[in-house]
């Protein structure tokens, strides 16, 4: 008799497991896959099509069915089960009146066992791996049984949003989302187990962080754009292209608040190779702007559309706060890019021992968050550590002065000017004081 009930046990079990992994093949088809499957007319195909554009009706289904499985397994086991174990347990003298709890606890505890096992691990392991044929497989009857069920999925939704109504809440079967932070993190596990490989893994880190940050994130300041006046003779551009190389070059008319366009440096030597005067008025090129506030992803997007290599922002004041080219955009997803004739310099972060790092004033605080794990605020305004320390410390600091951030790190000014900061020790909260000296 123990062994039926065991087997009905398992049975239902196993069907809990059925609808658990109906669930994950389902959702886990990749959305090109289905789409190929639909065109080549795969027999199931457009059900999972017609499941996946429903989310709350699949969902309502699938949790309904693994309720009622799951909770049909264990009342009937610790109905039927516990009664034949509990008189094999009397028999033991150390057991005695307890044998009835103790024999409810080892039903609970076996129901737990296969349920984990067989009804969500295994099914669920195995649906990820053959997802395309069981999704395949189950659409149809999960498909049935949403008509069938769909009574009871409207009453225990109409139920719980009556419960919910004094908290201004309802409830759905929506498909849960991924948040970015969540996915991040899901990045950094699977390079730290070797899922993927470590500079994968920092490249989809700066993509998911990208459409996060602003042009006056990723923009080449003011002070230190090379522009060419419109009216500059041909010395002066010889000069110009000598010493800066430069590919693209923002050219002003009046002042740098009055770029008209930009010339292209291969433009320029094309014509003076062919011995003509060169005129810049002659090979401008127009040139977008924008707000510095526009997300930077807008700026790549309209470059890849418009086929356009440079950008010009602006502040709220109508003033050139800044130039940006598709070469910026790029290193903040892959990192620095140097060409041949580039020389590396120094390197942004420099790790020292106990934790802590020296950093160029012009690192972006997000690298050095990101390089140190920590989590330095970013000021309106401030986007790199020299503006950060500005802001700090109210003005430039002074050399060796030591400024206390918002999460317990501290900034120790290195390197500074009259007009800049240069270098930045930067001792996290974890590091040992005794650093600071």
């Amino acid at each position: 008799m123990i062994l039926t009930e065991l087997f009905v046990i398992v049975a239902l079990t196993l069907l809990n497991g059925v609808f658990a992994g109906a669930e994950i093949a389902i959702v886990s088809l990749r959305p090109t896959r289905l789409q190929q499957l639909v065109e080549t007319a795969r027999g199931g195909a457009k059900t999972i099509a017609a499941l996946r554009a429903e989310p709350e009706r699949f969902f309502a289904v699938v949790q309904v069915g693994i309720t009622v499985v799951t909770t049909t397994a264990a009342a009937f086991g610790g109905a039927r089960m516990a009664r034949h174990i509990e008189p094999m347990l009397e028999a033991l003298p150390v057991v005695g009146r307890d044998a009835d709890g103790l024999a409810l606890v080892i039903v609970v505890v076996l129901v737990s066992f296969l349920s984990l096992v067989l009804g969500e691990l295994v099914p669920k392991s195995l649906a990820l791996r053959h997802s395309e044929g069981y999704a395949l497989l189950m659409a149809k009857p999960i498909a049935l049984l949403s008509r069938v069920a769909a009574p009871i999925v409207w009453l225990l939704t109409a139920t719980s949003n009556l419960v919910l109504r004094p908290f201004s809440d309802r409830t759905n079967f929506s498909e849960s989302r991924i948040s970015k932070e969540e996915l991040e993190q899901m990045v950094d596990e699977a390079a730290k187990t070797g899922a993927i490989h470590e500079h994968a893994s920092e490249l989809a880190s700066r993509a998911l962080e990208f459409d996060r940050l602003r042009l006056s994130d990723v923009m080449i300041p003011r002070a230190r754009i090379d522009a060419l006046p419109m009216r500059a003779t041909t010395d002066q551009i010889r000069r110009f292209l000598l010493e800066e190389r430069r590919s693209r070059i923002p050219i002003y008319d009046r002042s740098l608040d009055d770029i008209v366009g930009y010339a292209s440096a291969k433009d320029i030597v094309s014509l003076a190779w062919d011995g003509g005067p060169v005129v810049l008025a002659d090979l401008l090129r127009s040139v977008k702007f924008f707000p510095e506030t526009v997300p930077a992803i807008e700026v790549l997007r309209f470059m890849r559309r418009e086929r356009q290599r440079i950008a010009v922002a602006l502040d709220e004041h109508g003033m050139v706060s800044g130039v940006v080219t598709f070469e910026d955009l790029m290193e903040e997803l892959v990192g620095d890019i140097f060409s041949e004739h580039e020389e590396e310099e120094l390197p942004p972060l420099t790790r020292e021992a106990g934790g802590s790092a020296v950093v160029r004033g012009d690192t972006p605080i997000r690298e050095v968050n990101r390089a140190l794990g920590i989590d330095l605020d970013e000021p309106p305004g401030a986007t790199s550590m020299a503006g950060l320390c500005e802001m700090l410390a109210g003005g430039i600091p002074n050399r060796n002065a030591r400024l206390a951030a918002g999460d317990g790190s501290v900034l120790v000014v290195l390197d500074a000017t009259s007009r800049a900061v240069g270098r930045i020790r930067v001792i996290p909260a974890v590091t040992d004081r005794p650093e600071l000296a």
